[in-house]
């Protein structure tokens, strides 16, 4: 609540010169016109003041003349709960609260009551019965729900196998070793992605050689990876980027012709399918991640899927310090790592994966609102999904119009919504402008053109499966407020 409400109150008599100077400054798009008793007489918006200069109204008239003297208000008293309702219904943003008399006490702001997360997990009371049960258990580490957990994805992704893991990055460092990648090799990669998909190429000293994305799907263009292939080259890892697949026939094509394997980097991606197969289900194996923010959540985990027995039984070891399966309790057949996942997290994963095709819609239906609201928006360029694509969407990403927007304009949206508690981020910065790449590798700005200006204009809205419809109408119109203010 204000602090002071003189701020923002003035007398009828008062000119639209003085109310706009009040707005300018406060940051608040609305004034309140009271009488000498501090009865509530009107409002005026921005968008008031705007439209009567339009009318031909100078800055010297009485901002009683332009004012609504029917503004919805709100006794004093009335529960914050009921407030947030209220304003999402009817899309305002600031409400002034009235005693029985009608005099002005407050002011109630929409930006005050709520914060629209980026993200928010989807766990109910199916997932909380599992997790207890399993709590009963003595199984607590590499139990019956892993297995369960195991089985569930490779059936649903469609592959013999699937090992899981503590999270994305340890399924993708064990797909890379399990294929002997190693010092001086190549691994072909994009540069927009989370910095995983590339570190997990250096965990094995072996180098990530970056391809320029796509313009539109924001994915590895396949058009240069041709080029990239050396005979020090051993892979291509793809980045299903946002859950929008790569052109994987094209991918797969080259790996035939030049004898390459294929990890495809789908933590962002489960549920997504080109051509009518599912991501993870094309190279010699694929990786998934299982964070909050993902379509489905283990909390922290990972799953590895492949078709090729060797390298499920190698990360299966791998995952569990190198032991093998006819290993003894502490004897060791390679060098491995502590990758295991907890079985309270499988658990979590079971119940998931038997709401998936719930999950999924509901994301669809939330990237529907958006898409509804912002296509054709002047300045804003809406997701875009190709051909023979399904999409499962992990966050909903929008971009500024190149041929408007630097980006610092860009950083500037993105300050104005966390300042009207609309939580954003910028997705991605371009790996190989990161700093210890820059040193190791020696990349300057410009390396990768289409990766940089996308990366600089690009926005993640709140995005997550309970995510309303009045919500992201609240989203939109602010966004689409603060753009027409840049």
């Amino acid at each position: 609540m204000l602090k002071d409400l003189k701020l923002i109150t003035l007398h009828g008599t008062q000119d639209i010169k003085e109310a706009m100077q009040r707005i300018d400054k406060t940051g608040i798009r609305i004034v309140l016109i009271v009488d000498k008793n501090k009865k509530l007489m009107g409002v005026a918006t921005d968008g008031d003041i705007r439209r009567a200069i339009l009318a031909g109204k100078n800055l010297g008239t009485p901002v009683s003349e332009v004012m609504n003297t029917r503004p919805i208000t709100t006794p004093e008293g009335t529960p914050a709960t009921a407030l947030l309702e209220m304003m999402l219904e009817k899309g305002i943003y600031e409400v002034p609260i009235v005693d029985a008399a009608g005099r002005l006490v407050d002011i109630t702001l929409l930006s005050e009551l709520k914060t629209i997360p980026l993200s928010s997990p989807d766990i109910t009371p199916k997932e909380v019965a599992l997790i207890n049960r399993v709590i009963a258990t003595p199984y607590l580490s590499i139990g019956p729900e892993i297995e369960e957990f195991e089985r569930s994805v490779a059936s649903y992704i469609g592959t013999k196998y699937a090992v899981a893991v503590n999270s994305g990055t340890s399924a993708l460092h064990l797909c890379i070793k399990s294929l002997d990648i190693k010092d001086g090799d190549e691994v072909i990669t994009t540069p927009f992605s989370f910095i995983a998909s590339a570190n997990c190429i250096l965990f094995e000293r072996a180098r990530p050689v970056f391809v320029d994305i796509d313009r539109n799907d924001l994915c590895i263009d396949v058009n240069k990876i041709e080029e990239k292939i050396t005979d020090k080259t051993r892979a291509i890892l793809p980045v299903h980027i946002f859950g929008h697949p790569c052109r994987m026939d094209r991918i797969m094509e080259f790996a035939d012709r030049y004898h390459l394997a294929v990890i495809e980097d789908a933590c962002e991606a489960i549920g997504t399918e080109y051509k009518g197969k599912k991501a993870g289900a094309f190279g010699d194996c694929g990786a998934f991640g299982f964070y909050p923010n993902k379509q489905i959540t283990t909390a922290e985990g990972g799953m590895i899927t492949t078709n090729n027995e060797k390298i499920a039984r190698l990360c299966r070891s791998m995952r569990n310090q190198g032991r093998d399966e006819k290993d003894s309790w502490l004897s060791y057949t390679r060098l491995g790592y502590n990758y295991r996942m907890n079985e309270l997290s499988a658990s979590l994963g079971v119940a998931q994966m038997d709401r998936i095709d719930e999950i999924l819609k509901k994301r669809q239906k939330v990237a529907g609102f958006y898409n509804e609201r912002l296509a054709g928006v002047d300045g804003i360029k809406i997701p875009y999904i190709a051909p023979d694509v399904k999409m499962s969407w992990f966050v909903y990403i929008i971009r500024l119009d190149e041929r408007r927007f630097s980006q610092e304009q860009r950083d500037r949206v993105i300050r104005e919504l966390k300042e009207r508690r609309i939580d954003c981020r910028d997705y991605f910065p371009p790996i190989h402008l990161q700093p210890f790449y820059v040193e190791m590798f020696g990349y300057r700005k410009s390396s990768f053109p289409v990766t940089e200006e996308v990366s600089g204009l690009t926005v993640a809205l709140p995005f997550h499966n309970n995510l309303t419809e009045r919500e992201v109408e609240y989203v939109c119109d602010t966004l689409k407020d603060i753009i027409s203010g840049v």
